[in-house]
C-alpha cells in the first residue's frame, strides 16, 4: 500500500511541476540536477526565482494565482494558465519582471477561468507526456518541464541536441488530447 501511495505521489508531483517546484524547490533541483544540462548554481537560481515569483503572485491581493504555473529556465520565466482579466495578466507580468534576476518573461496566460474538465484532462495529458519522456532512452524526462493548458503542451528545459529536442516533441505529439506543442526547449551550450 505504501509503494502505491509513493508512486501516486510522484506522478502527481511530476504533473504539477509548478507547484512542486514552488513548494520544495530545493528538492526538485536536487532530484533533477544529475540529468539537468544547467550548472547546479543556475538550477538553484532558477528554483529560487520560481519560488519568489510564486510567492509574490500568491501574496498579491485579488490575484487567483492557483491557476498560474511558473517555470524558470536560466532566468527566463514562462507563465502559463488562466487569470480572470487582462489587467490580472498585466499585473502578473509586471510582478514577474520586477523580481531581481528575471531576464525575460513569456506570457502564455489565457483570460478566464479554467473548466474543471479541462484541468483534469490537462493534468492527465501532462502525466502521460512526462511518463513517456521518463521512459524514453533518448530523452531525459527529468530535464524537460511539461505544462498543459487546454490541450496545449509546453515543453521547457535544456536538451543535449536537436535530436533530443525533436524526440521530445515526437513523443508529446503521440499523446491523445494534445492540440499543440509549444517548444520552449533550449540546446545546451557546449
Amino acid at each position: 500500500m505504501f509503494n502505491l501511495r509513493l508512486i501516486f505521489t510522484v506522478i502527481v508531483m511530476f504533473s504539477l511541476t509548478g507547484c512542486f517546484t514552488a513548494v520544495v524547490g530545493g528538492t526538485a533541483v536536487a532530484t533533477n540536477s544529475i540529468h539537468d544540462e544547467r550548472k547546479i548554481g543556475t538550477q538553484f537560481d532558477d528554483a529560487a526565482l520560481t519560488a519568489k515569483i510564486d510567492a509574490r503572485l500568491i501574496a498579491e491581493k485579488d490575484m487567483p494565482s492557483r491557476w498560474v504555473s511558473v517555470q524558470v529556465i536560466e532566468g527566463n520565466a514562462t507563465l502559463t494558465g488562466h487569470l480572470p482579466s487582462q489587467s490580472h495578466i498585466d499585473r502578473a507580468l509586471y510582478i514577474t519582471k520586477s523580481i531581481d534576476g528575471v531576464r525575460s518573461v513569456r506570457s502564455e496566460l489565457l483570460i478566464g477561468e479554467p473548466a474543471i474538465k479541462s484541468m483534469v484532462s490537462d493534468t492527465w495529458i501532462t502525466t502521460k507526456v512526462k511518463t513517456m519522456l521518463l521512459n524514453d532512452e533518448q530523452v531525459s524526462g527529468l530535464t524537460i518541464k511539461v505544462e498543459t493548458v487546454e490541450g496545449k503542451v509546453y515543453l521547457q528545459g535544456i536538451v543535449e541536441d536537436f535530436v533530443q529536442r525533436q524526440r521530445a516533441k515526437d513523443l508529446t505529439n503521440a499523446v491523445d488530447g494534445v492540440t499543440a506543442i509549444i517548444d520552449l526547449m533550449q540546446i545546451a551550450q557546449k
